[in-house]
């Protein structure tokens, strides 16, 4: 076996014990339900000014809150909830065990900002602000190795009477009555659902240019540096939800 081979080898080994991690452990962006922000923010107004704004003004200047938000992703979280009431983080989906998982897609447009330590809370951390479509799919693994890496991946497993669950969505700062009409109810899960939400994230995509849409940044999701995650939720309410 040559060096690249065993190198590879032990990379795979790696990244497949290490899947399964906690909070704490967890490296990347973790969602959270939407947070105002009171503090001012700045950004670039239509008339190309630079401007220090609360997010409800901006929200008045649509070129200010798209110059605001100048990163564009779709991102995947899956979270499974232990015995013991606590939630844990997987890298990948492809082979999980029975059990009760959450599969969250946010597609967003957004900018990250620093959350700085406060007090004696020696923990620093990042905020993702944004706007966009969050999906989120409650499902119950059924049988062990199942893949739930995907909207496709899930709709495949239900099909297949390997899992139950429902899907909802949360739209995120965007106020648009033809987003609203569009979208479905809160429904099971079903071999059709990658079709209906791919549908869903085109319509939000368009109409976030829409003359006619409001546009609210907020705050979706934070990242810690290796501390406790209520440590970096704490000081992210401490820094952007006091008006200053």
């Amino acid at each position: 076996m040559n060096k690249l081979t065993l190198l590879t080898l032990l990379t795979f080994i790696s990244f497949t014990i290490s899947s399964q991690v906690s909070a704490k452990k967890y490296i990347d962006f973790i969602p959270i339900p939407p947070v105002q922000i009171k503090n001012l923010v700045l950004s670039t107004s239509a008339n190309n000014k630079i401007v220090n704004l609360s997010t409800t003004q901006m929200s008045l200047d649509k070129q200010a809150v798209l110059n605001f938000v100048p990163n564009e992703s779709m991102e995947t979280t899956i979270q499974k909830f232990n015995n013991e009431g606590n939630i844990e983080y997987y890298y990948s989906g492809r082979s999980v065990n029975k059990g009760s998982y959450r599969l969250i897609i946010d597609y967003n447009k957004y900018i990250i900002h620093n959350i700085d330590k406060t007090g004696q809370e020696d923990c620093q951390g990042y905020a993702k602000i944004g706007i966009g479509l969050r999906i989120i799919a409650n499902i119950k693994a059924l049988k062990n190795n199942i893949d739930i890496s995907s909207l496709v991946a899930i709709g495949n497993a239900a099909k297949d009477g390997n899992i139950s669950g429902t899907v909802g969505y949360q739209v995120i700062g965007i106020e648009s009555k033809e987003i609203t009409a569009i979208l479905p109810i809160n429904s099971e899960i079903t071999s059709s659902i990658n079709q209906i939400f791919l549908q869903a994230i085109g319509v939000v995509k368009g109409k976030i240019y829409d003359e006619k849409t409001r546009l609210h940044p907020q705050i979706i999701a934070l990242k810690h540096t290796g501390c406790e995650i209520n440590v970096v939720l704490k000081n992210l309410m401490a820094q952007y939800t006091v008006n200053k």
